[in-house]
């Protein structure tokens, strides 16, 4: 239980992040470059520190490494992209169709049995991630581009659940970590060129800070570290929290409306996660992941 209780209290966490990124006036891909380059910098100066610079010379999954990290870039580009484009509410309802789809391929793809409990709960947490986004819609027309980032969106983070879950017990967890952000801010690089502007300012320096160190680096490194003990619908039905904590933080911090919506929805989610926490068996939370082979 404690496992999953992490990974709720890790998605209440991430429910600030919406809030960054609506007080910082930077493009998508300058935030997403940012948020990798420092997370990447941290893991790099702790294996320094603890002296394990041996931890990150990457020996094995090379290419599946490589792979999460172009998905994380992508994935971020496009979040990022969507709310720009549309609204908060707009990107976290398509983005949160992802727990759908790794729910429906997890079993197919993973050595995990399918949970009538996740299934149960995806019910109820995708009602309530749906009345949370629809309470902050102001009852405009979604363009079409928005649209199709989101769904890009929703698709790459499930990719990223699937591929990391599928390797995470054959790598150290800084290793996959530092290589993810590393390979990620590689990928995303180029398109600072298209950027209107690349440097943060002085009062926008420390979200971006905090951004990359605390809510990448030192959470991705502790989201990682969990799914070695949690199944991926779990994580998926569990991540269903940071919509819900993203409403009531941008009530707290931005003086944003608290709407019925948010209010029932959120009673929503928590039910569903409070379903998974303590209905979901333990021996169903920590399954044997099948290595893929000394090379890829």
């Amino acid at each position: 239980m404690r496992w999953k209780l992490a990974v709720a209290t890790l998605a209440t966490s991430w429910g600030l992040i919406a809030v960054i990124v609506r007080k910082v006036d930077l493009d998508a891909q300058v935030l997403a470059f940012y948020r990798l380059a420092f997370a990447g910098a941290t893991l790099l100066f702790v294996a320094v520190v603890l002296r394990r610079l041996g931890l990150l010379r990457l020996t094995r999954h090379r290419g599946v490494v490589a792979l999460i990290g172009v998905t994380l870039a992508a994935h971020w580009f496009l979040y990022f992209a969507t709310i720009k484009l549309s609204s908060v509410a707009v990107a976290v309802l398509l983005a949160y169709l992802a727990p759908l789809a790794i729910a429906l391929l997890a079993p197919l793809v993973l050595p995990e049995r399918r949970s009538r409990v996740a299934l149960a709960a995806l019910v109820p947490a995708g009602a309530g991630v749906a009345l949370v986004a629809l309470g902050g819609v102001d009852g405009g027309a979604v363009r079409p581009f928005a649209l199709l980032t989101g769904l890009l969106t929703a698709a790459t983070y499930a990719a990223l659940v699937l591929l990391t879950k599928r390797i995470v017990a054959d790598l150290p967890v800084l290793t996959l970590s530092f290589w993810t952000y590393a390979i990620a801010a590689i990928a995303v690089s180029p398109l600072l060129l298209d950027a209107d502007r690349v440097l943060p300012t002085a009062n926008e320096l420390p979200a971006v800070l905090a951004l990359g160190v605390v809510f990448t680096a030192l959470s991705g490194y502790l989201y990682i570290w969990s799914l070695r003990h949690v199944t991926a619908q779990t994580i998926g039905i569990l991540a269903y929290i940071e919509p819900v904590s993203a409403a009531l933080m941008a009530w707290a911090f931005l003086g944003e409306s608290l709407d019925w919506q948010i209010v029932v929805g959120g009673a929503l989610v928590i039910a569903a996660g409070a379903t998974v926490v303590f209905l979901e068996p333990e021996d169903a939370a920590a399954p044997e992941v099948v290595p893929l082979g000394s090379r890829s």
